[in-house]
């Protein structure tokens, strides 16, 4: 991982208190494999933390104010407290904050994800998408105007079949593919890496991962759709195609 997308790739904070919650090692692993970049932090938590993260996970040991959780949560990120085995929620817990119960797998944190409509298309990374075209392209507008054309293209496509596939495992494994594809050009990356997790579970016919892994992709695949149907080339030829 280069430097550039180490910066563009999602954020994950991971918050517990001094020793070992048993958790934690296996949350980051799985978190680190899609697309996330991870910082674990031990001790009280500080309010500028998670300025630009896109997920907090809290042992319930860290004891994390609530006020700072809605804080995260008004800023876009996912939010959840981690529990012990056969633990109780907190009376009054907040409904918006996810609750996952140790050990932490990668089927509870996709369904957590999942559950919590997280799109795996960071701010950073929607940001750099003209200029990952352009870097793609060579810096020539023509070309930069039929890749685009083509991605949007491509991306609906994928999008409407990852929709209609279901249980095909065999149709989603190739909807994963391209979409691999389209994330590299365009600088997605947690996109990327979610696709090809999601093209692996359907190759070794996985359907309950493949399953919360679409749940995650079609959302992000809908949201990088809509970002390259806004780019200016994109709109032009639109409206071209509507005279």
């Amino acid at each position: 991982m280069d430097a550039a997308e180490a910066q563009s790739r999602p954020r994950a904070l991971l918050l517990a208190p001094a020793g070992d919650p048993g958790w934690l090692a296996d949350a980051a692993r799985i978190l680190r494999d899609l697309g996330f970049v991870v910082r674990i932090d031990v001790g009280a938590p500080e309010a500028d933390m998670a300025a630009d993260v896109e997920l907090v996970m809290a042992c319930a040991a860290a004891a994390v104010p609530s006020s700072l959780m809605h804080a995260w949560r008004a800023r876009g990120a996912v939010c959840a407290v981690v529990l012990p085995p056969g633990a109780v929620p907190a009376a009054g817990a907040d409904a918006g904050v996810a609750i996952l119960y140790a050990p932490v797998t990668e089927a509870t944190l996709l369904a957590m994800l999942a559950g919590q409509h997280y799109v795996a298309l960071s701010a950073r990374e929607a940001a750099g998408i003209a200029g990952a075209i352009a870097a793609q392209t060579f810096g020539n507008p023509a070309f930069a105007k039929e890749l685009l054309q083509a991605l949007v293209t491509s991306t609906r496509a994928d999008l409407a079949q990852l929709r209609r596939a279901g249980s095909d495992l065999e149709a989603v494994r190739g909807v994963a593919h391209r979409l691999k594809a389209s994330a590299h050009y365009v600088g997605c990356h947690a996109l990327r890496l979610m696709a090809q997790r999601l093209e692996h579970a359907t190759r070794d016919g996985d359907a309950g991962t493949a399953a919360a892994l679409a749940a995650i992709v079609a959302p992000t695949a809908a949201r990088l759709l809509w970002l390259l149907a806004s780019l200016p080339s994109a709109n032009h030829s639109h409206n071209a195609l509507q005279k």
